[in-house]
């Protein structure tokens, strides 16, 4: 800490000079397209309009590419240092590759994915690789193709020394299993609404005396709502992965938990729902947790550890602040798996 506080100085000045480069940059975009547009007008260049927007983008593009860069060299020399002392490996890119996070079933399909901050190490007798994710879905507009971000978190994965049979899954209350996917309580909540508005408005057909009409119109919704009840009773109990209701209210506060009721319930003993119900709430954050074999997955939602401030000066005084910040982050790991670290004493439903 001593060290990296020594070498405070040189990154400041250089935080200032990039920082200040930048602000010339955007301040100048706007003069810089008054001067292309007379130099295309005098030239009598025509019909260039998508060159000339790209050269105008040349002074904003450079800035955020510099700022980029120069957050890239922040985490390197501020936060990796910090993950060394504690014996952890960090990198800023890339982070989990798309594979791996599939692999842990708690995010649902994206069109687009994007990952950070790779840090792993052990905690304990327990390994861990992490990093923060991104998932976008593709969306056509008039302008084209864009990418609109729906999920972002922390995903953490562990090796446990123990084996646990079959899958068990924890989500938040009233959420879905996966991450940012359609809760089973909100589809069937939609059919109710949607039954109840059709019935209202097949009353008052009949009223009317239109009833071959309000039967036609019957069949038909029957027809369309049907995908989304087998959904959303797939999604209520899909193979032995069903809801698990546990005697712990606050427990039950928080979580849902899916999987085979007799192995849930030899998992999530008293003692193992309040650890876990500590942990979530140290977290402060909703989070997704699988148990599987050897593993255990532990989603965050909207966890962003590692982002330093480039508009903040650096001083001795940020310096602690950030180790405050960055130090609890990176023991978030410890405190799940003393969670975790609970379930030794239930080591027993692997045999």
């Amino acid at each position: 800490m001593e060290r990296l506080a020594q070498d405070l100085a040189p990154l400041e000045a250089r935080r200032r000079r990039t920082v200040l480069f930048a602000l010339l940059l955007f301040l100048a975009t706007p003069f810089w397209a008054y001067t292309l547009s007379f130099a295309f007008q005098a030239l009598g260049l025509r019909g260039t309009g998508l060159f000339y927007a790209l050269l105008v983008a040349l002074p904003p593009g450079f800035a955020l590419g510099l700022l980029y860069t120069l957050r890239l060299r922040f985490k390197e020399a501020l936060v990796a240092p910090l993950a060394e002392a504690l014996g952890f490996t960090y990198h800023p890119v890339p982070g989990l590759p798309q594979y791996e996070a599939e692999a842990s079933g708690l995010l649902p399909r994206a069109d687009r994915y994007e990952s950070e901050d790779f840090l792993g190490g052990s905690v304990g007798p327990f390994s861990f690789r992490s990093s923060d994710i991104a998932l976008y879905r593709r969306v056509h507009s008039r302008s084209g193709i864009v990418y609109i971000r729906f999920f972002s978190g922390a995903l953490y994965r562990f090796a446990l020394p123990f084996r646990i049979p079959g899958e068990i899954r924890l989500a938040p209350r009233g959420a879905a299993p996966q991450a940012g996917g359609v809760s089973p309580r909100a589809v069937l909540l939609f059919l109710a609404a949607f039954w109840g508005l059709f019935v209202v408005l097949l009353a008052l057909g009949e009223a009317e005396g239109d009833a071959r009409r309000a039967l036609s119109t019957l069949d038909f919704v029957i027809l369309l709502s049907l995908p989304f009840l087998v959904y959303g009773l797939g999604l209520w109990k899909l193979g032995r992965r069903e809801r698990v209701a546990l005697e712990s209210g606050v427990f039950e506060r928080l979580f849902d938990a899916y999987g085979d009721q007799t192995e849930t319930r030899k998992l999530l003993t008293p003692r193992v729902q309040e650890a876990l119900v500590e942990f979530r709430q140290a977290v402060g954050k909703p989070i997704w947790i699988a148990f599987r074999g050897n593993e255990a997955w532990v989603l965050i939602k909207g966890r962003n550890r590692f982002e330093p401030s480039l508009f903040r000066p650096l001083t001795p005084e940020t310096l602690r602040a950030y180790t405050e910040g960055w130090t609890r982050d990176l023991k978030e790991a410890e405190r799940l798996l003393q969670a975790v670290a609970e379930l030794s004493s239930v080591c027993s439903i692997g045999a």
